[in-house]
This record gives structure tokens, sequence and C-alpha cells, in this order.
């Protein structure tokens, strides 16, 4: 630790710092078009800016790890890309994933195709982002980026950890709200519910989940958690409950009676490492509350 600087303050610098913005342009890569967004976020974090990205304005709303610089083209859809756009782009390589395979026989007469997943059978995709990650880098030379990346994730899970470590945090629900009635619960084996398992937190939703980690249910289902502590990842829809007062089942909730109720900055829940990285420092920073802010 540097001389003169306290533990807490270190721990302030950590969460409140911006995701690190990458020094664009310092790579020499192939040119590439990306379909996804996780795997938009993984190019930026190496440094590299696209010759072209699918919806744009949509990622900024839901993902938003890295900026995005004016030069670069959108390319329509993630399922159905405008091939024309792609074409005129020239890219050396385009990336998708299993989501928009339906396209791969016509993009890949654009530009050789490669495709990545993150989320798989094994539950795993933190871990199987970090793996992509090192994959894309390859084929974009830039695997020294990579492994920096990687490396100053690590490092942020370690000392999140450790500043949570010895604090009492009750079970916690991750919920993306849909509606009024219906809300995503991400179980362990989503991006989210891994981050938690790096943090040493526990996650108070056991039920089985999707092949995307979370589960659809409606509010009545929340009941059984008396103890739990909820975080609503924004963009929460106007007609959630977590934006109305009044009566009715969500304000019967123990938990927020309780007001164990609170909300995250938008996380894109199949992002990449980059996006586990930014949801931990959040998620951190909401549950040491003022403290976050001075201390470490």
């Amino acid at each position: 630790m540097m001389k003169g600087v306290s533990r807490r303050e270190c721990l302030a610098a950590l969460l409140l710092a911006p995701q690190m913005t990458p020094a664009w342009a310092q790579v020499s890569s192939p040119r590439v078009a990306i379909l996804d967004w996780g795997l938009t976020t993984s190019v930026l974090s190496l440094g590299i800016v696209p010759a072209g990205i699918a919806e744009i304005e949509l990622y900024r709303r839901w993902a938003n790890d890295f900026p995005i610089p004016a030069v670069v083209q959108d390319v329509g859809l993630r399922t159905e890309p405008n091939l024309e756009v792609l074409a005129t782009l020239k890219p050396d390589v385009i990336l998708t994933t299993p989501f928009s395979e339906g396209v791969r026989p016509m993009i890949e007469r654009i530009a050789p195709t490669r495709s990545y997943a993150t989320y798989t059978p094994e539950g795993q995709p933190l871990n199987r982002s970090i793996q992509v990650l090192r994959e894309v880098a390859a084929v974009l030379k830039a695997e020294k980026q990579a492994e920096d990346v990687i490396t100053r994730a690590e490092e942020t899970f370690a000392s999140l950890r450790r500043a949570l470590d010895g604090r009492p945090v009750a079970p916690l629900l991750l919920a993306g709200f849909m509606d009024s009635r219906h809300t995503r619960i991400y179980g362990q084996e989503s991006l989210f519910g891994n981050v938690l398992d790096r943090l040493g937190l526990q996650n108070a939703w056991k039920s089985p989940t999707n092949f995307w980690g979370f589960s659809l249910v409606g509010t009545h289902e929340l009941a059984p958690f008396t103890d739990a502590q909820l975080f609503a990842i924004e963009p929460v829809p106007a007609d959630a409950p977590l934006t109305r007062s009044g009566s009715g089942l969500w304000q019967s909730l123990p938990f927020v009676r309780a007001g164990r109720v609170a909300t995250l900055p938008t996380c894109w829940a199949f992002g990449d490492v980059s996006t586990a990285v930014r949801f931990a420092r959040s998620l951190t920073k909401a549950i040491l509350g003022p403290e976050g802010s001075h201390a470490s």
C-alpha cells in the first residue's frame, strides 16, 4: 500500500473508479465485425475498435461496458444483420454466438465467421467468458492485452471479496424486472451468480434455472424469502412494483417491509468478464453503503 494512503481510501478508489477505458487503436489486429454484445465488450476491452457492431443503441442502453467510438458502423440486428452493410465493411472476421446460428451460412459468404458460446451446460459463464476472451484475442492478435484484462479482473474480485469479508450480508436475490408482475431471478449458474461466488456472497435463489441461469417468476413466488435482500438491476420498467407505493402483494413481502430492496446500475446479464467486474464493483458499493464511498 502507498505510504500515506489508508486502506479505506484504497477501497473507495476501487469502487468509484470507472471501468478502465481501452487505449483505442493501440492494437494492430484484423478488421472485425461483431453480432453479440458480450463479444463486443470483450473486443473493446482489448483496445480494439471494431468495424461494425450489432444494435449499437441498444448496447448502450443494456450493456455499455465501454464507450463505442463514433466510427463504428451499426450492422443491424444480432439475429438478422444487414448483409449489405456487413459486406461493405469488408471485415477480415465476423464474431458471433450460437444465438445467431441461423444466419451463419449467409455471413460466412462475407468473411470467415467464428462462433463462441459463453453459456454452456456446465453453468460457469464467468470462467467460460475468460476462455472466450483468450480465444478471441488469439484471432485478433491481442493475447497480451487479454491476459492484462484477466489479471486485473481477478485482482478486482479478490480485493472486493476482502472488502466484504466478515461483513454480515443477507442472502441476495438478483432481479431483472420484466413488468409489474414478473421478474428474472438470477441463479448460481448465471454470470451474476458466478460473481456472487467470487465475492463470497450467498445467492438466495436455489431453485432450478434455465439454460441462461435465470428463472422467470411471479412476484408471489418471492414471498418465502423472508431474510433476503433484493437488488433490482436497471433498467426497471415504470410499472414494476419497485417504483410504486401503496398496498399490494409487493408491499407485503418481508424484505420489502424491512427495506432490504435497492437498485443496481444496468449490467448485461449475458456479458463477459469485464461486465462481471463492473457488476461486482456496483454490488459491493451498494452493500457497503456510505462506507464504500470513503473507505477501505
